[in-house]
């Protein structure tokens, strides 16, 4: 009875290692299960996740190049529409055109402006905006935390590429003050100071302010201090003093102060003037500017206490004009002219004839003033009253740059050329993230594959083998049936012999 029990154990064992082997052979899989090799298990459970996230990654980077594909295309389009207005400015800087001709030319030229800021807005993926200039990404082109790659674009419109005029609008500047002799740091209370200031735009963590309004976005001086606050961008509330961004829930809005866009204002700078005419707190004139090279149109409120009467050859304002405040040398100003970089380069009073300022002295019945520079172009605004307090001024201006004159369109066509090189630039640097991306798919593949070798190797059965295996332990199963039935009937033949 012993060989006979020894026989039926190594059967079943080799019935046992016959099934295993089946199985493996069934699923392709050396470890169907912990028990089949508890190391191996682990080792390719981290492998599988690696290789999974690597896959992943893969099709990360694919979508990111077909993101940048969608951005290029939008500017693609804007390049096209910006060698056309060239092409425009080009024709109409020829004198064989007359005043009409050059009205027409320029009424394309506005149209294509609008277009170019309609491709900045509408250019879309997966809901994104891409060209607006909000467009700040990641790419997670890894299998682990922190592999990204990070993607911004610049705002793409025809303002922002200097090639708009801003449309019609108009700036409504808010006086406060009896008109008394001031001397011009009243505004230091909430953080401004009379003359010209930028400001940097910040982004803030939906702030609650201490008289309940929430802030999105803020301005802040050149120490950090946030002196205005805004919701959504567009409308900017100035703050009853400068606060730095820990200490905003304690501020409060000023109900005096308000700086308001037509778009949305959510970085880079703003650059807040605040000029006197006369040196009466009147004639003040307080202008908000995006430092980008178009016109912002929209209602500006700002508090500009830094009137009073001004001392002789103040500089504050306009450099090198003498204010005198009973002395009246000339006219009332009919229009003022700045240059480039927002200075004043000329005053005029009758709106053709343009004086240097520093050949002027200004009498104190001198009309407020308003101006702003499109691109490089020199462009003049005017009015033709005083600007009392409160007063509103409309501020107009073409769609597109100025191509009405000779000297307008010469002038275009610098500003357009600029235009076609920051296009220029943006559409190299997506072009050279995808050509990155494509390099970052291929890597990614490679290790994918590699490391799914790497796996099957562990994870995976050898048929052969299996096989072999299989065929051996069959034989051994079928050889124990054959010895367990000879050693049950040996039992039989003892029998036999006593019968």
């Amino acid at each position: 009875m012993g060989k006979s029990e020894v026989t039926l154990r190594q059967m079943g064992v080799n019935q046992q290692n016959g099934q295993n082997a089946m199985e493996k052979l069934a699923s392709g899989l050396r470890i169907n299960k912990a028990g089949d090799d508890a190391a191996g298990l682990a080792i390719s459970e981290k492998m599988r996740g690696q290789i999974r996230g690597l896959d992943q990654a893969s099709r990360n980077a694919q979508d990111g190049i077909s993101m940048i594909q969608t951005a290029e295309g939008g500017l693609q389009e804007t390049h096209s529409i910006l060698q056309r207005m060239r092409e425009l400015a080009v024709q109409s800087a020829n004198d064989t055109n007359t005043e009409v001709d050059r009205g027409e030319i320029q009424k394309e030229v506005d149209q294509l402006a609008a277009e170019i800021t309609r491709i900045a807005d509408t250019t879309e993926f997966n809901t994104q905006n891409l060209l607006g200039g909000d467009f700040k990404g990641k790419f997670h082109i890894g299998a682990n935390k922190d592999q990204n790659i990070s993607l911004s674009i610049n705002a793409m419109s025809a303002q922002a590429l200097g090639v708009s005029g801003g449309g019609e609008g108009q700036a409504t500047y808010k006086i406060e003050g009896s008109g008394t002799a001031a001397t011009g740091g009243d505004l230091d209370d909430v953080g401004l100071v009379a003359g010209e200031q930028t400001l940097n735009v910040v982004k803030l963590d939906n702030v609650t302010l201490a008289d309940g309004e929430v802030a999105n976005y803020g301005l802040a001086n050149d120490k950090g201090e946030v002196v205005a606050t805004s919701q959504d961008g567009k409308d900017f509330k100035l703050l009853d003093g400068a606060y730095k961004a820990s200490n905003l829930s304690s501020a409060n809005t000023d109900a005096a102060g308000e700086i308001s866009f037509d778009d949305k204002v959510t970085n880079g700078t703003v650059t807040l003037s605040a000029d006197n005419s006369d040196g009466s707190i009147s004639n003040i004139k307080a202008t908000a500017t995006i430092d980008t090279n178009g016109l912002q149109t929209g209602t500006y409120k700002v508090v500009t206490e830094a009137g009073g009467n001004l001392a002789a050859d103040d500089a504050d304002y306009f450099e090198g004009i003498s204010w005198h405040a009973t002395e009246s040398a000339y006219d009332e100003i009919d229009s003022v002219l700045l240059d480039s970089n927002g200075k004043l380069a000329g005053i005029s009073f009758n709106g053709t004839d343009y004086y240097n300022p520093a050949d002027l002295s200004l009498d104190g019945d001198a009309t407020g003033l308003a101006a702003n520079v499109i691109g490089d172009a020199k462009v003049m605004f005017s009015v033709g009253a005083a600007l009392d307090d409160n007063a509103t001024l409309e501020v107009k201006g073409s769609g597109g740059i100025d191509v009405s004159s000779q000297e307008a369109a010469n002038a275009a066509i610098k500003t357009i050329n600029n235009a076609i090189e920051k296009v220029s630039a943006e559409r190299s640097m997506l072009g050279a993230t995808q050509n990155r991306l494509d390099h970052t798919i291929n890597n990614l593949n490679t290790s994918a594959e590699n490391l799914q070798a790497a796996e099957s190797r562990v994870r995976d059965v050898d048929m052969a083998r299996e096989v072999m295996e299989m065929t051996k332990n069959n034989i051994l199963s079928q050889a124990s049936q054959a010895m367990l039935a000879q050693a049950n009937q040996a039992p039989q033949a003892v029998l036999q012999l006593l019968g």
